[in-house]
């Protein structure tokens, strides 16, 4: 390529992208419209040649790098170790219920399963820049409630690069055979590993090391390297180049020279961004938006119903004002910057076509548009339900809050450490939850290809490797069931002794020998087994019956010796000693 075509297509690219992002500006709306505008614009009403397309690329892929980086960089993991209980309470109940919502959504829009589990991620995030930019604008929330929100925001940052690394083998297999699928998702374990632990460990002290015996525009410059090392790490392994430089970014953001590196990356950030905005806002026809605008309502709609009550629930279960909760959920409403960056992957994939790319563009533009209006009567939408809400949902509601207000009586009484054993209980329920659903959605993928695979290398025939596949899918399924059952059983105790001392100041030991007599081993099994039951993997009722059959008769046996060997009342009394009510 020419140096005069490339100079042309750069000055032609971000002078319409800086002018359409101030009109947007002073329009009150966000810079990231004018972005995506310039994108629809030339896509729409310009011929770009294809040298001018592979500029827009190369320099999008760099954008979304940056933009990774930058994100990564705004979590202070201190700060949310410090400030962050409340802000992950709402984080973990609002992203699964978006994303179990926008699977719904799109399961009743005809979506497939693989669609809808993208629509799901989508959706369930917001964008930071845009929500911070119109509830300071407004000023409904004060400093520390706006602080909790950019703490929620990045949480959903958080939980959607975990979505988007679970997700990129899903895309991507579904069109690879089950053996390299299975060699695929060895490889980003080991990665993702490699990154939490190594990386964290090793590689702030060396860039601490680096800055002591620089300055700030050298480090600037390594870290950006390191950040495309990464990157290309990465890729090498499967993952999107968005996972990787945006671990980097968590990684420099613990380090000394994080102010620096950030001053130094700004404005190289929004000049490569403006150009990966721009590569999404190529992929839209006018065409296709026009006629998928019903469907991108649709979305929308979902996603500010979803949000809105997902957000509410989660300051409700925090405990947090009514009027702060809902205002807070409103001003949520604004799709993120990972609702583009999944949903061109899944286009680049091939999972998704133009006109559900077209729509979920759509429906990030209108909630870019619709919050500060949204936002504005957030406050008296709320006072206004409250008004004329009918008696009997009143009733309903206040019966709710006493039950929450009398839990967290209780644990206000319980001591620090059993406390911390309720936290840990509960905390540890929550993720093996989220584990299983993960291990459900992937084998219910690798079903066809893994059976297909074992077949051809075995020979034992399709039927005996799906009843194979199934019976290692409930040997998986019971290790997190196990510990979710073992966990119910250890806070439903504490909170029922919480109870029973505050109403008559004595804990009795039936109730201990109660909830010992609980087994979470059988519970569990038969868990697994409806779970792994009840996932459609192309085997007939008698197998399903007799697989579960042997798997109650293993653990019945299994539990009989543990009972014979007297290990099962010394595993109870160690699963209560800590307890002190």
């Amino acid at each position: 390529m020419e140096e005069t075509m490339l100079i042309s297509y750069m000055a032609t690219l971000v002078i319409l992208a800086a002018f359409l992002s101030i009109v947007m500006s002073r329009l009150r709306f966000p810079a990231l419209i004018g972005f995506l505008t310039a994108g629809i614009v030339i896509a729409n009403f310009m011929n770009l040649s294809e040298e001018g397309e592979s500029v827009v690329e190369i320099f999008s892929n760099i954008g979304l790098i940056m933009l990774m980086f930058s994100i990564g960089m705004e979590i202070d993991v201190r700060k949310l170790k410090d400030q962050g209980r409340f802000a992950l309470v709402v984080a973990l109940v609002q992203l699964p219920l978006m994303v179990v919502g926008g699977t719904v959504v799109g399961i009743l829009l005809g979506f497939n399963m693989l669609q809808s589990i993208c629509l799901g991620a989508i959706i369930s995030g917001s964008s930071t820049a845009v929500v911070m930019a119109v509830l300071k604008s407004q000023g409904k929330l004060d400093r520390e409630h706006i602080e909790t929100l950019v703490l929620i925001v990045i949480m959903e940052d958080i939980g959607q690069v975990i979505m988007l690394s679970i997700l990129t083998p899903m895309l991507q297999g579904s069109e690879m055979s089950g053996e390299a699928l299975a060699l695929l998702i060895v490889q980003i374990a080991i990665f993702m590993i490699a990154c939490f632990t190594l990386g964290l460990m090793l590689l702030p002290r060396i860039i601490n090391w680096f800055y002591k015996r620089s300055n700030d525009e050298l480090i600037s410059l390594l870290c950006i390297g390191a950040t495309f090392a990464l990157a290309l790490a990465a890729s090498k392994m499967g993952l999107s180049v968005a996972i990787g430089a945006f671990l980097m970014g968590v990684i420099v953001g613990t380090t000394r020279p994080k102010e620096a590196v950030e001053h130094f990356v700004d404005p190289l950030k929004s000049l490569f961004m403006a150009m990966f905005f721009i590569s999404v806002g190529m992929e839209v026809s006018l065409g296709s938006l026009s006629q998928n605008i019903i469907l991108a309502f649709i979305i929308f709609a979902a996603f500010a119903v979803f949000k809105t009550a997902s957000v509410y629930l989660g300051y409700w279960i925090g405990n947090e004002e009514g009027r702060n909760g809902f205002v807070a959920a409103v001003g949520l409403c604004a799709m993120g910057e990972f609702a583009f960056i999944i949903s061109k992957q899944a286009l680049d994939y091939g999972v998704v076509d133009q006109s559900f790319y077209s729509a979920v563009i759509g429906a990030a533009l209108i909630s870019m548009i619709a919050l500060p209006i949204l936002s504005k009567y957030s406050d008296r939408a709320y006072d206004g339900a409250v008004t004329h809400c009918p008696k009997p949902v009143q009733s309903v509601i206040g019966s709710l809050n006493m039950l929450r207000d009398g839990f967290y009586s209780i644990l206000g009484q319980l001591s620090s450490r059993t406390a911390d054993l309720f936290r840990r209980g509960v905390t540890t329920i929550y993720f093996n939850v989220i584990l299983m659903a993960i291990v459900v959605v992937v084998f219910y993928h690798i079903y066809d290809p893994l059976s297909w695979w074992l077949d051809n290398k075995t020979g034992m025939g399709d039927h005996w490797a799906r009843v194979l596949i199934m019976t290692a899918n409930l040997l998986v399924l019971l290790f997190p069931a196990l510990k979710i059952m073992d966990n119910i059983r250890l806070v439903m105790y504490i909170i029922s002794s919480g109870k029973k001392k505050r109403d008559s100041s004595i804990v009795d030991d039936d109730m201990k020998k109660f909830y010992s007599s609980i087994n979470p081993l059988i519970l569990a099994g038969i868990a697994s087994i409806v779970i792994v039951i009840m996932t459609p993997n192309k085997l007939d009722t008698i197998s399903h019956i007799v697989v579960g059959i042997i798997a109650i008769i293993a653990l019945s046996a299994y539990q009989y010796w543990k009972i014979k060997m007297h290990k099962k009342e010394q595993e109870t009394s160690k699963t209560f000693e800590d307890i002190e009510i």
